[in-house]
């Protein structure tokens, strides 16, 4: 693997789950690292479990003021940004009827949305950097229907993915590449904060362990980040859930 140390990476949706497994992961080849999320005290709480210095930054990825205040921050504190790591999401469950359009609205600008809009703001100064990494996290929803009830959440997830194929085309022949991350199921408390956890939350009890942890699914990244795929299934079970799935 190619070495991660000195790089800037950018994690949003750091407080928790894959986003606080990919922060311990770049701090532990010796990048140095940015943590966002919106509960500032959770960041702090990641922090002190990261094995080097990080800067944690409170920031909505949904509100523009925010995002500059990361990209602000982050230029003053290492002068440079190498690695955006769009983590941050949101789920959703239930049918498509029961679902109240804010609710939808606000899906989209939190899972698709805000990357393009950061990724927007970071492109020039990679650019003048002649050099840089995007990293999308999507689900393998965004590559198949792999459940009823999400309908929602696939055509974000979808959208991420589309997104990430056309920046890759965009920017082929620079030295700015694009990943876009697939895993499956994840046990993270990502299903009790989405649009309706309640529901299934009976379904996610019963298939919790089978699902991957966040340590693993980092991992998997980690590994595979400079590999030339554009889609990165970061463990076994994210790859054959998709063969299972793709041609339903």
């Amino acid at each position: 693997m190619k070495s991660l140390k000195g790089k800037v990476v950018i994690i949003t949706g750091a407080s928790s789950g894959i986003g606080a497994s990919l922060a311990k992961a770049f701090l532990q080849r010796e990048a140095q690292v940015v943590l966002t999320a919106r509960r500032f005290e959770k960041l702090q709480e990641v922090a002190r479990h990261c094995p080097n210095e990080t800067l944690c930054i409170k920031c909505d990825v949904t509100d523009t003021k925010d995002r500059q205040n990361l990209i602000n921050q982050t230029l003053n504190r290492w002068k440079r940004i190498d690695i955006l790591v769009n983590n941050a999401g949101s789920g959703m469950y239930g049918t498509l009827e029961s679902i109240e359009e804010n609710e939808i609205r606000n899906l989209f600008e939190v899972n698709i949305l805000s990357i393009i809009f950061l990724t927007q703001m970071v492109l020039p100064i990679m650019k003048r950097q002649g050099q840089g990494l995007i990293i999308n996290i999507s689900s393998i929803a965004g590559l198949v229907a792999h459940s009823d009830k999400v309908v929602p959440y696939i055509s974000a997830k979808h959208a991420v993915i589309g997104f990430s194929r056309g920046l890759a085309m965009d920017l082929h022949g620079t030295k700015i590449r694009v990943n876009v991350v697939c895993p499956y199921l994840t046990s993270t408390n990502f299903f009790d904060s989405s649009v309706g956890a309640h529901e299934m939350s009976d379904i996610i009890e019963r298939l919790r362990p089978q699902m991957d942890s966040p340590d693993q699914v980092a991992q998997g990244i980690i590994e595979q980040i400079f590999s030339d795929r554009i889609i990165i299934f970061p463990t076994e079970m994210s790859e054959k859930a998709y063969h299972k799935f793709r041609d339903l």
